[in-house]
């Protein structure tokens, strides 16, 4: 959907309802495809009861355990600011955003002791595609985008000097989203872009929605599936395949193996997802991505429990 729907305000936060489950998010990812990164930026804030949660992680190859990984900060409860602007902000957990250029430039930052310390520049590549959602009146308005970047920046884990440099997706929700959710999961919030300039996403739940980037023009996906091979000793989706119809005809294959990922608790939800870093391709050109696929705890204890392959 045109990123015209959106102004230089929606750098900010948005304006809470007085509803308990009010939730906005921030989230960047980046990763160093050579040493098997992969790095969340995610954060929340819970506006109406003054609470905020999330942090900065890092994961890699050599395990898919969140307490197992290179870095793992995802807090809880932490006290929400009255002022704050997120074009200038340093969230209650340490990640400062600082807004650049509207809509385009960010600078990211985090720090941790001895463990971590990164700065990083998040620069769009193409416009927000933003997602759309009635509102009690039945207008049609913002609720949530997606955006594609280049991050680049200098990154020191656990004193080891590190370069990032790659593309990445960014998003951001603002609405209700309750912590007890009960139901569904299973499904995929898939992405990738590569050098070319090809890129999706893919939000494969029940019906597929997302888009698709093809000769330097971006428009809607309207109808597609997602398939996935899992590992038959933890269950995470180890190949995934996107096949995909835009709006105007064009066709979208993609494949994606997992080079690492992670099992870790959604950020201000009782749910899981395992978050992987793939490596695509999209109509056969090299890129690199995610997949994350969220589960509802119970949901996902009871399948591996009754030995379903999850397929």
């Amino acid at each position: 959907m045109s990123h015209s729907l959106l102004t230089a305000d929606d750098d900010d936060f948005h304006h809470p309802t007085d509803d308990w489950w009010f939730h906005e998010t921030c989230w960047y990812w980046f990763y160093i495809p050579e040493r098997g990164i992969g790095a969340w930026l995610y954060n929340w804030i819970r506006p109406t009861i003054g609470v905020s949660g999330g942090g900065c992680w890092l994961w890699d190859d050599t395990t898919h355990a969140h307490w197992e990984v290179p870095y793992y900060a995802n807090y809880n409860n932490l006290r929400l600011p009255d002022e704050r602007d997120l074009r200038n902000f340093r969230f209650p957990s340490g990640v400062g955003v600082k807004m650049i250029e509207p809509l385009h430039r960010y600078e990211l930052t985090y720090s941790d002791r001895d463990q971590i310390d990164l700065n990083l520049e998040f620069t769009s590549v193409m416009e927000p595609w933003v997602s759309l959602r009635a509102d009690d009146s039945g207008v049609d308005r913002p609720y949530h985008f997606d955006q594609v970047g280049r991050v680049r920046g200098d990154l020191l884990l656990h004193g080891e000097a590190l370069k990032v440099d790659c593309l990445a997706i960014r998003d951001r929700t603002w609405g209700l989203r309750s912590e007890r959710w009960k139901t569904g999961g299973g499904y995929g919030y898939t992405n990738a872009a590569a050098e070319s300039g090809e890129a999706f996403l893919a939000v494969d739940s029940g019906s597929m929605k997302g888009y698709v980037t093809l000769d330097g023009h971006t428009s809607a996906i309207s109808a597609g599936t997602r398939m996935v091979e899992r590992d038959s000793t933890t269950g995470a989706p180890s190949v995934v395949v996107v096949e995909a119809t835009d709006i105007e005809g064009r066709v979208l294959h993609a494949r994606g193996e997992s080079v690492s990922r992670m099992a870790m608790p959604i950020p201000g939800v009782h749910a899981v997802v395992w978050t992987s870093l793939m490596q695509w391709s999209i109509n056969d050109v090299p890129a690199w991505g995610e997949d994350q696929e969220p589960w509802p705890i119970a949901e996902w204890s009871k399948r591996r429990r009754s030995n379903s392959s999850l397929r």
